[in-house]
This record gives structure tokens, sequence and C-alpha cells, in this order.
């Protein structure tokens, strides 16, 4: 199965820029359908409270590394949030510097580990993937990181496995 995708800046702060994957033909970003799976008044209401104040912080203060959990492979930036134990609701993210956050999507944590998780899996395998798909393009030079800004073709295209 084709996925065709982009990544587009949903959010500029003074410290860091918060963009999100839109899948193609897309309403929402992965970032709002996110949201969107945990209405106010749902039972996950204090572990999403718990993510909004992280994103609050990593807003005013930018995408410090000590506020992710790394969880994709080491050094591909992949990491989840919040970092808080006991939370059940897991939001994966691409930090690509301490400016500029890249948002998947996620869930409810259902399994001890993402990889055994069939919901939450295929949202870390895209973030991987999308990963390694910037750092080939900054690599050949069709893709800059400007300050906050990630600059050039930032359209993808992957095939995922059924």
């Amino acid at each position: 199965m084709v996925q065709e995708y982009g990544i587009e800046l949903i959010e500029e702060y003074e410290n860091v820029n918060f963009y999100s994957i839109r899948m193609k033909d897309a309403e929402l970003t992965e970032l709002e359908a996110f949201f969107e799976k945990f209405p106010g008044g749902c039972e996950y209401d204090h572990d999403i409270d718990i993510i909004i104040s992280w994103l609050d912080q990593i807003a005013e203060r930018g995408a410090l590394e000590r506020y992710f959990r790394p969880e994709g492979r080491y050094g591909d930036g992949v990491g989840v949030i919040p970092i808080d134990v006991g939370n059940k609701i897991r939001l994966y993210c691409l930090r690509l510097s301490d400016k500029i956050l890249v948002f998947g999507n996620g869930g409810v944590k259902d399994a001890k580990r993402w990889e055994e998780s069939e919901t939450l899996a295929p949202y870390v395998k895209m973030l991987i993937d999308t990963s390694r798909f910037i750092q080939s393009r900054i690599n050949d030079g069709t893709i800059v990181l400007v300050d906050k800004e990630i600059l050039g073709n930032l359209n993808f295209r992957r095939y995922e496995e059924k």
C-alpha cells in the first residue's frame, strides 16, 4: 500500500516550530487526528492534560532532548510525549532539532512496547521512515533546516506492507 503525505507548519513559537504530518487528501493533520480521538470528558482527560502541559512547556522552551523518550532507532529523532510513567496515552513525534518538532499520531498504549502494538506501531514506523527520508534529502540538499524552518520538498511517499 502506498502512502503519500506531507509535512506542514502548524504552530510557530519563539523557540520552536511545530510541524505535523498530513496524509494526502486528509482533512486533519496527524496531530489533529490524535486529539480528535480523545474528546473532552473521555476517560483519558488526565493523560491528555499531561500531554498538553508538555506541549506548552516545549512551545515555551524549545524541543529539548530531555522532554522526549526515544522510541525509534538510535539517532533517528523519533520520540514520545509524555515521558511521565503511568500515562496511558502516547503521542509520537520526530525531533529534528531543539527548534523543529514534527508530530505524528499516537493513541492508547496497549502493549509493553510499540513494536507489539497493532495500533501504535504504524505511527512509529511512519516517523522512522520520515526521519530517513528527511535525512536523505538533507544529505542531497533538497531539504535544509534553517533555524525553526524545514525548507524544501516536504512531500513523501512510502510503501507500507499490509
